[in-house]
């Protein structure tokens, strides 16, 4: 049987012999060093196109202008990784065939613009962001594709995506109402870290306020350090210098694990002695004894937006800023019932 030979793949060497170039300068092209004459790429880089050099990872970089790769700073100074976001965030810049890095630690200035300048990255998703996070005003003042998952006190010009927990605050307690209850505690993540101020907890908080105000219910709340065995202290003591509470909001799944266990040490029952609403994920909400009643954390779609956004500002050129804002729904279980008489 007769058989096709197969055609040599094009290399360096003929570029370069195409070009009447070295090798040496064809392999400076492909790592885009600077030393080379522009009219000399140009001829280099026809010569790519005529003769169908195969597209490596580095040469599609060069002809695109692009690095294919997203960052995404998650500075682990106030709360648990968001696994649910980064997952939907990493899928849908994959999907657009790119890759992700993730960077935990705290990063200078210096550092956050040499993500850019020293092309590592096409474009940042930011996250705990900070009610004054200086993060997205300096990439946005350099010109550099961003988007916020949360949203700065002033967002003036920034492209962001959070949850409306704002509305979520309100359905929790228009629900606890309902039920009839007026003393109506709420526990949270302090969000105040090492004098900075995280954007998530302090909407909530000032949720909680004015739902308390516009009922004209008495504001019992407590904040405490990030972990559940902290906030299980907080909550006791909550508990502890008001008897009379019969229901609870905590906004973080940390929170809702620090008010159940500060409720059982000391012999209350949910919902009979206390209703309690969280933010929490589906899977933690039905596992729950008694399954939770939850304001949803839309984390996936969040994620997908938050791509959407910025995939938009670094492949389709947008320019003018984007902000969503995802309202969460109530998903009634059993934690919450009538108060205790």
């Amino acid at each position: 049987m007769a058989t096709r030979s197969r055609m040599p793949s094009t290399t360096i060497v003929d570029i370069a012999a195409a070009s009447g170039v070295s090798v040496a300068t064809v392999s400076r092209i492909l790592n885009n060093k600077p030393d080379v004459a522009e009219e000399t790429r140009e001829r280099v880089l026809r010569v790519m196109d005529e003769i169908g050099f195969a597209p490596q990872s580095a040469w599609r970089q060069i002809r695109s202008g692009r690095t294919a790769l997203i960052a995404m700073h998650v500075p682990q100074e106030f709360n648990p990784p968001a696994h649910s976001l980064i997952m939907a965030a990493a899928l849908g810049v994959e999907e657009a065939g790119y890759s992700i890095n993730i960077i935990t630690r705290p990063l200078t200035d210096a550092e956050l613009l040499g993500i850019f300048r020293g092309r590592q990255a096409d474009g940042i998703i930011l996250l705990e962001i900070l009610t004054d996070d200086r993060r997205p005003a300096l990439l946005c003042e350099h010109g550099y594709p961003m988007v916020m998952i949360g949203h700065r006190a002033d967002n003036t010009g920034l492209s962001f995506v959070d949850v409306d927990v704002a509305h979520g605050i309100d359905l929790a307690m228009e629900h606890l109402l309902g039920f009839g209850h007026s003393r109506i505690a709420f526990l949270s993540v302090d969000p105040v870290v090492q004098q900075k101020t995280y954007g998530f907890a302090t909407w909530a908080l000032q949720a909680y306020e004015r739902a308390c105000d516009r009922h004209g219910l008495a504001v019992l709340a407590r904040v405490g350090g990030p972990t559940a065995d902290e906030l299980s202290v907080a909550a006791g003591r909550l508990l502890d210098e008001h008897p009379d509470i019969t229901a609870l909001v905590a906004p973080q799944e940390q929170s809702v694990i620090g008010a159940l266990k500060a409720a059982q040490a000391r012999g209350m029952r949910v919902p009979e002695m206390l209703s309690v609403v969280g933010m929490v994920s589906e899977p933690m909400a039905e596992i729950a004894t008694p399954a939770l009643t939850t304001i949803n954390f839309p984390a996936d779609e969040m994620g997908d937006v938050a791509a959407r956004i910025l995939l938009g500002r670094v492949v389709g050129g947008r320019t003018a800023p984007e902000q969503v804002l995802v309202r969460p729904t109530l998903t009634v279980r059993d934690s919450t019932g009538k108060p205790r008489h």
